[in-house]
């Protein structure tokens, strides 16, 4: 399951560009007003939006020096011209800043999730910094029509693509004619693109002005464009035609292959973006990537500078934890927030840090409804297990027999309380607690009469409960080795479940590994953090039943995906899919869209499809002292389905002291 900044499950390179990239295999919190950034939200009275009210003082310029003297040079365009006739007017959090210097960050293992969820994320809509609505960003203006059939974007008339091409409805009518219509590239339509199999219809209107239409009510789909790797990502066409078949005839047949090679913006530093950064060199060359200003984004401050204030973005990577804490605590990275990283565990030693390391910890909400989510696989390959996996007394059995408080103290510090993978208690669709605390209760007696009752009582000499083939029954748990923590309260569960006769053995394997083992359906068991326990799950219920990236059925989220492999879902699964089709995407109406999540809530209740261990505490960030206008404490989210920091506007951060 997709997760809170790399917590979650993810997809392979592959799968993403094919996906994520050309369409996604594939909310809304209170929030005050005068901490939004947009400009027609947000509260001006800090600095007026003057600069004389902050570091950027008079003399800063319509733009980076270093731009400057490239159009001094001839080399680049002046300002005004590289800028659309409408920008974006971007507000600064605390006061107007001041041009140049390097944002120093890491990134934990080769997965890229960070990256996505910084310098990548700028599609046409976007969610505010409070996560309170949707706002336009490379869309001028947006309009709903038809309850969710129609959405009409109009682009910013000028703007530009970082190599100085126009970006126009053309780009968009490219990506669906060629890349979400075609088979080669796109062999199955990611569901939130079509409805009840039927595709969606992109048309344009004139050159700023393109529709969207959707053979029925589709209430989510704006929510679903603002996420951390979107159903669609903008993309050139002019650049890219030149690598498609439909223009180039003499591509080879492994041309849809290298075609997702070239809209790897990751890797192919030629592909021009409309992001504030473009990369300098190949995410997979070398232990960093360096990303530099793009000259042609599309945001400015109050004053008309154009955004953003900083110059360089430069990503560390590591492969291991230790040298990356190293590097934090010794006051080298200026922001980082990621869930496996993050932790209570290494608190102590980043707290320590901040003496002399020149940074604090700002405290961050966490949506998360768990922080193990222990997910059987119930459409094994084994047809004993299968029945095993799908028997809920089995589950319920195995789930007593986890000794919570225990794990909770040791190896989450006294943080967080039993739980398991349900809704957090502020849900506002969902008030009751009973599916948290259902089956928490640390009783092996309790947890042996379960499995007596789902048939396996029998045991041999050494007390081992055996399974139908009558052998002793082992659960081996598949695990991302980037998750040490989950690796640590599975020790925890290991020893427990072997007083109740079932032996757990854990298997560790890099993430891509997983999700490898995962799509074959070659796997008992696997974890994932519960990062969906807020209103992100109004776009992505995988938690309670399978849909698309859901880590307990692949068989069945294939079947509401459309996907093959794939095995109908039991009746009760059938119905909560009906459920969330008719009254949540089907409606446009919160208050039918609620009524529907606490129906599936229920159901998911009643069938203990998954569970879970504990409910996390509060997380944080780095935030080093020379980087500015981040949100202090509690104004961030560790949340993929609005991704932080990219929503609070990270181009109007500067930096100071460097």
């Amino acid at each position: 399951m997709p997760g809170n900044f790399g917590s979650r499950r993810d997809i392979s390179r592959k799968d993403f560009l094919a996906l994520g990239a050309a369409l996604a295999g594939a909310s809304l919190l209170p929030g005050c007003s005068a901490f939004s950034m947009d400009p027609d939200t947000a509260d001006r009275s800090k600095s007026g939006g003057k600069a004389g009210a902050g570091a950027g003082a008079a003399g800063k310029g319509k733009e980076s020096p270093m731009l400057a003297a490239r159009v001094k040079a001839g080399s680049l365009p002046p300002v005004e011209k590289r800028l659309p006739a409408n920008p974006r007017v971007i507000q600064p959090l605390e006061r107007l800043g001041v041009y140049g210097g390097t944002w120093r960050t890491v990134e934990a293992s080769t997965d890229p999730s960070w990256l996505w969820m910084t310098v990548c994320h700028d599609h046409l809509i976007s969610w505010d910094p409070t996560w309170t609505k949707i706002i336009p960003n490379v869309a001028e203006s947006y309009e709903i029509r038809g309850n969710g059939r129609e959405y009409v974007f109009k682009l910013r008339e000028g703007m530009r693509w970082s190599d100085g091409q126009p970006f126009t409805a053309d780009d968009l009518l490219f990506w669906y004619e060629k890349i979400y219509l075609n088979k080669e590239i796109t062999p199955v339509l990611p569901s939130t693109l079509q409805i009840n199999g039927k595709p969606l219809v992109v048309e344009k209107q004139d050159d700023q002005t393109v529709t969207f239409r959707f053979p029925e009510p589709n209430a989510v789909f704006l929510q679903n464009l603002a996420i951390h790797g979107p159903p669609f990502r903008l993309l050139p066409r002019h650049y890219l035609e030149r690598f498609h078949k439909d223009f180039n005839p003499e591509l080879g047949n492994d041309w849809a292959q290298k075609f997702l090679e070239k809209i790897d913006e990751l890797n192919n530093v030629d592909l021009p973006v409309v992001t504030g950064w473009v990369p300098k060199n190949p995410h997979g060359d070398g232990d960093r990537q360096v990303w530099e200003r793009n000259p042609y984004y599309f945001k400015v401050d109050p004053d008309g500078s154009q955004l953003p204030y900083i110059d360089k973005v430069v990503f560390t990577f590591f492969q291991e934890q230790g040298p990356l804490i190293l590097q934090a605590a010794n006051g080298d990275v200026d922001l980082y927030m990621r869930a496996e990283v993050t932790t209570p565990k290494n608190r102590p030693v980043l707290a320590r840090g901040t003496r002399t390391g020149g940074y604090k910890l700002v405290k961050v909400k966490d949506p998360t409804h768990n922080t193990v989510g222990i997910c059987l696989n119930l459409t094994h390959e084994d047809p004993d297990k299968r029945r095993m996996f799908q028997n809920k007394d089995f589950r319920i059995g195995l789930s007593h027999a986890i000794n919570r408080p225990q794990i909770i103290d040791l190896v989450f510090l006294g943080q967080g309380v039993p739980w398991q993978t349900a809704p957090r208690p502020e849900v506002p669709f969902y008030k009751s607690d009973d599916m948290g605390k259902q089956y928490t209760e640390y009783n092996l007696e309790l947890a042996k009469r379960y499995l007596d009752k789902a048939g396996y009582a029998r045991t041999d000499a050494r007390g081992r409960r055996l399974g139908a083939d009558g052998r002793p029954i082992v659960i081996s748990v598949l695990i991302q080795s980037r998750y040490p923590v989950m690796i640590d309260a599975m020790e925890f569960v290991k020893g427990t479940w072997a007083k109740v006769g079932i032996e757990l053995r854990i298997d560790t394997a890099s993430p891509e590994l997983v999700g490898t083992r995962m799509d074959a359906n070659k796997y008992d068991c696997t974890l994932d953090v519960g990062e969906l326990g807020y209103k992100g799950m109004l776009t992505d219920p995988r938690w309670f039943f399978a849909t698309g990236g859901s880590s307990y059925a692949p068989l069945w989220s294939r079947w509401y995906e459309g996907g093959t492999p794939q095995e109908k879902p039991p009746e009760a699964m059938r119905r909560q899919a009906a459920i969330y089709r008719q009254k949540v995407v089907g409606s446009s109406d919160v208050d039918t869209q609620y009524a529907g999540m606490r129906e599936i809530i229920e159901i998911a209740r009643d069938e203990f499809w998954t569970m879970g261990i504990s409910r996390p505490a509060e997380s944080y960030a780095i935030v080093s002292d020379r980087i500015h206008n981040v949100p202090g404490d509690n104004k961030m989210w560790l949340a993929f389905k609005c991704p932080y920091p990219a929503v609070t506007n990270i181009s109007q951060y500067y930096l100071e002291g460097e």
